[in-house]
């Protein structure tokens, strides 16, 4: 299903970028060397990390409404850290495809009549390995398709003031299983949501894929990526050369012998501060997401994933 927008932009935005990310090849508005944040533990340092965020993004500006998304239990980062913003608060949880679902819903809001509606998203390695995994301290053999957890947090503010930055549509993804069920390999799990995503938004709004100057995908993985260019192309019938994969992006620098970053805020870190930088005009963001849980996993079930699309237009 793809719904258009009217007058919803993109008026401002402030990243904050964790302790393994100061490697790569971006930069964000603040770094910070410390999982814990000066917190008594990495969960409580995640929620510092986005509140950080938050009150970066927020400062000087009336917020109507703050839709926050993280990976922790029960949204543990997101609510605690509103806790202390009086702000009204909406949690939602579309796991590392949050930040598109949040833009979806935000500009959905201003068109029903807000003026600005603040977006956030936050994840942690540790605390996120600890829940999906296992804690770093057992020394579990990582697999060669295995993402790292991006630490950090985003904010941005959609506004019906007008900016350099439009929302102009958004497609809101399906449910897809493929039944496989290694939460190793997320990027394997996502790839044929992202395919089907990004298919029907080019059906339903007649567009081809050379249209956008870049598809950015959240979280696929440098193998997930390439699965996604086979599903296109088998199941499809498209050539897409335009991908960049923010998880990808993130870690290609840092040496590290992962196949990228995942989380939530992998697509508006490499969005904000590098893709929006380099000068791209018409950018389609595909979050993608896993949607498994520790204790599907115990189950023996298979892992359900989801895509959603917002297209962007840079028009200054």
């Amino acid at each position: 299903m793809t719904i258009y927008f009217k007058n919803v932009y993109i008026d401002n935005y402030f990243s904050v970028l964790g302790r393994n990310e100061h490697s790569v090849s971006i930069k964000a508005d603040l770094e910070i060397n410390d999982y814990y944040d000066k917190q008594k533990s990495v969960e409580e340092g995640e929620k510092s990390l986005l509140l950080r965020s938050i009150r970066g993004c927020a400062k000087g500006k009336s917020v109507d409404l703050c839709i926050s998304s993280d990976l922790q239990n029960q949204l543990f980062a997101s609510s605690f850290a509103l806790r202390e913003e009086d702000i009204p608060f909406l949690g939602t949880y579309s796991a590392c495809a949050s930040f598109v679902s949040n833009l979806i819903i935000a500009s959905s809001f201003i068109n029903s009549g807000l003026s600005n509606v603040l977006v956030s998203v936050s994840s942690s390695n540790l605390a996120s390995e600890k829940q999906f995994r296992f804690p770093i301290e057992y020394g579990s053999i990582r697999k060669r398709v295995n993402t790292f957890t991006a630490t950090g947090a985003v904010s941005s503010i959609v506004s019906s003031s007008k900016s350099s930055v439009r929302i102009e549509s958004a497609t809101i993804g399906k449910v897809t299983d493929i039944g496989y069920k290694d939460a190793n390999n997320f990027g394997a799990c996502m790839a044929l949501s992202a395919a089907k995503s990004i298919y029907e938004h080019l059906i339903d709004t007649n567009r081809n894929s050379s249209y956008y100057d870049a598809i950015l995908t959240g979280d696929l993985g440098v193998y997930g990526k390439d699965i996604l260019k086979d599903c296109l192309r088998k199941e499809y019938n498209l050539e897409v050369n335009n991908i960049i994969d923010a998880g990808s992006t993130l870690f290609k620098d840092s040496g590290k012998d992962i196949a990228g970053g995942s989380g939530p805020v992998c697509l508006p870190l490499v969005l904000f501060n590098k893709i929006f930088k380099e000068g791209y005009k018409k950018i389609l963001l595909v979050g993608t997401g896993s949607l498994h849980s520790k204790n599907s996993c115990l189950l023996k079930e298979s892992i359900p994933s989801i895509s959603h699309i917002v297209s962007l237009e840079v028009i200054k």
